[in-house]
């Protein structure tokens, strides 16, 4: 169990810093169901990132939404990531049914030749969503508002340097953007509502044809801080 997690935390401090120092802003005892959802948003990124063909990376995918299913019905199997899944996300209220959205956001980046309107709609519910939700349902805390900071933090995670993506229509991403972020959001939201900032940052900069921030850089580690500790 520990290596496991020990491979869910380090995958994601090696991808994701931003993603990875938010978590440590969570409670102890949490960290390690969020670890091992932001690891299986990383790995299915990677399938993307490394498929050469759309047939072959959709049979990857595919292979992640069944395991994903078996979680709620049987022992998770060796793989890490999965491994984790069934020992810190599932006692926690976390379903390995409500994660399967998360293969059909990534199946549309092989897919879809661009990502606009309704396709690019639900594209960041299936992930951002999806996957913050989930944080959220691990966290005890209501997942509406979590779904919303998922959907403009999965817009940021397109407009990264070096994603492989198809393009993403400037007018939709300008729209969803600008979503105000939830009121009065829980405490326990607060370092994904970071991190969603963050995201709304960087589409203004790539709208903008100017480079995206340094995930985990000095600036964002201070304006972390200051989202754990106000809520702004």
């Amino acid at each position: 169990m520990e290596q496991a997690l020990d491979h869910c935390a380090d995958l994601v401090r090696a991808r994701d810093r931003d993603r990875w120092l938010a978590t440590l802003y969570s409670p102890s005892a949490i960290r390690p169901a969020l670890f091992a959802l932001h690891a299986l948003d990383l790995e299915l990124a990677q399938v993307v990132a490394t498929t050469t063909e759309a047939m072959l990376g959709e049979i990857r995918l595919a292979w992640w939404r069944e395991a994903l299913t078996k979680l709620d019905i049987a022992p998770p199997p060796a793989q890490p990531v999965l491994a984790s899944l069934g020992d810190y996300a599932l006692p926690l209220g976390v379903k390995g049914q409500a994660l399967e959205p998360l293969e059909d956001a990534f199946l549309s980046l092989l897919i879809e030749e661009r990502l606009a309107g309704r396709v690019l709609d639900d594209h960041l519910d299936r992930r951002g969503g999806t996957l913050f939700a989930a944080c959220a349902t691990a966290l005890g805390v209501a997942q509406p508002s979590a779904r919303a900071l998922g959907r403009v933090w999965a817009l940021g995670q397109l407009v990264r340097e070096g994603v492989k993506a198809p393009p993403v229509d400037p007018d939709d991403a300008r729209r969803i953007a600008a979503e105000a972020f939830p009121a009065r959001l829980a405490p326990a939201l607060r370092p994904l509502a970071a991190l969603a900032g963050f995201a709304a940052a960087d589409v203004a900069r790539a709208l903008g044809d100017r480079p995206a921030g340094v995930p985990g850089g000095i600036g964002r580690q201070v304006r972390l801080l200051r989202w754990v500790a106000t809520g702004r």
